[in-house]
């Protein structure tokens, strides 16, 4: 027994837990009558967003083979260029009439996408509106705030908006559409990467889980008997009839009823959990991803137990500001996506929802076509991943770049403008999700702007 309780871990897992439900529930008549005639657990859906933090590399990732559009990417990448023999190739032309391959550590993903589980999305970044090189360099184009930021391009690709806001799309289509879900005590956006701007709604709050499981308040076990812990029974109680006294001022009253709400449903999600049916699929080890997508599909595996029909979920994974040591460092980022992603996806076989959960990839923004001399500097557009057996795979949707350096995609020191907006790829997800198409001015601001709302990859 750890009779040691460190006051500050304490208050940040009371904290964290208390993020754990939503603060209201969504009145909008047309999706009450959407939740009478198709709600329930044999309509499930879940969308899975892998946030891969830092700027990934996509150029590196899905590479032109054809022999003109290679030696164009391999004169322009130079020591960075992965070799034209050890790509693995997919099938599927583009408009340029180009071949394309993956970086030879995505073994796997290219045996989803040669069975059409795994679709590509080319060239797509944060824009305002549909953006050439002669606008960019005339200063008339309407562009993302502080375009190249880390900071400032995830809370642009998580909310769409320019301004500072305090909400994201899948929050927004949340406050929507949460009360689909029979459990109002259980939020519809997950986090197993702490807190996020994306789930964040007006209304709805993103729960966040542990990756390596879900979290109770440290040394305050509920369950615990006196005969067994009196030790922790004693300080449970204790802490319970603080919670129980009439408080005068509204932000104990709200501490406690937040703090009790969280205790419950810490309890309720966990013994769900436990109770759901183990997952047999092998998951890597020292994988971060992995355990983040392993938990996650405990997670859906308890969605009967929690009585939900939709559901988000936020997984992040780190390292791929690559300004330096690239070669090595995104082979081994590839491996851990590919090894990370394919388990997620037997795992979900095996579940029986391959088909009703999709999994897609985002990161800050793309990197440069050129060398620093030992990796890559912050760049714009970039390609992404979407996964399940509702994707129409086997293809690459988009327009993909033209890689040479001075092309009309290259904005200037091999930054590749994007072609296809986050609003599209959003609004596509969010469609298949179910959000209705009156609500997408509200959801994705600057979907209008662009003449195709649906890429059709769903």
């Amino acid at each position: 027994m750890n009779t040691t309780l460190n006051r500050r871990h304490f208050l940040q897992q009371a904290a964290t837990l208390a993020l754990g439900s939503s603060s209201a529930m969504a009145t909008l008549s047309r999706l009450q009558l959407a939740h009478a005639q198709t709600a329930g657990q044999s309509d499930y859906k879940a969308l899975v967003c892998v946030f891969l933090f830092g700027g990934n590399d996509a150029f590196n990732m899905v590479v032109p083979r054809s022999t003109t559009e290679y030696a164009a990417y391999s004169a322009t990448r130079q020591s960075l260029a992965v070799p034209q023999n050890a790509l693995i190739a997919i099938d599927g032309q583009q408009n340029n009439g180009a071949e394309y391959g993956l970086h030879p550590a995505l073994a796997d993903l290219a045996e989803l996408y040669s069975n059409n589980k795994l679709a590509i999305l080319g060239n797509v970044g944060a824009l305002i509106e549909p953006t050439s090189k002669i606008a960019y360099q005339a200063k008339t184009a309407a562009l993302p705030p502080q375009l190249f930021s880390h900071n400032d391009q995830q809370n642009f690709l998580q909310s769409l908006q320019s301004t500072q806001k305090r909400n994201g799309w899948a929050g927004r289509a949340a406050d929507l559409m949460h009360s689909l879900n029979d459990n109002p005590r259980l939020s519809m956006n997950i986090s197993l990467n702490g807190s996020n701007l994306w789930q964040a709604g007006a209304d709805v709050v993103p729960y966040s889980v542990n990756p390596e499981g879900v979290g109770t308040i440290n040394a305050m076990d509920r369950k615990a008997s006196a005969t067994e812990n009196g030790w922790e029974h004693s300080r449970v109680a204790a802490f319970q009839a603080i919670l129980a006294q009439q408080q005068n001022h509204i932000l104990a009253r709200n501490y406690a009823e937040h703090m009790n709400r969280a205790w419950d449903l810490s309890e309720e999600v966990g013994d769900a959990v436990s109770a759901a049916a183990q997952i047999q699929t092998l998951f890597p080890e020292d994988n971060r991803l992995a355990t983040g997508l392993k938990m996650t599909a405990k997670l859906i595996a308890a969605r009967d137990s929690l009585s939900v029909s939709r559901q988000t979920f936020f997984v992040g994974m780190g390292d791929f500001d690559t300004h330096g040591d690239q070669n090595r460092r995104q082979s081994l980022l590839m491996s851990q996506l590919n090894d990370g992603l394919a388990a997620f996806y037997n795992a979900l076989e095996e579940l029986g929802v391959a088909n009703k959960v999709t999994t897609f990839t985002m990161s800050d923004f793309g990197r440069t076509l050129t060398s620093n001399g030992d990796g890559t500097d912050h760049g714009w557009g970039g390609h992404h991943f979407i996964i399940g057996d509702a994707v129409a795979g086997g293809r690459i949707y988009g327009t993909m770049p033209d890689l040479a350096i001075g092309s009309n995609d290259d904005m200037g020191e091999g930054r590749i403008i994007p072609t296809t907006s986050i609003d599209q790829y959003a609004a596509t997800l969010s469609g298949w999700f179910g959000l209705p198409g009156s609500a997408y001015a509200d959801v994705f601001p600057n979907l209008a702007n662009f003449d195709v709302t649906d890429l059709g990859f769903l």
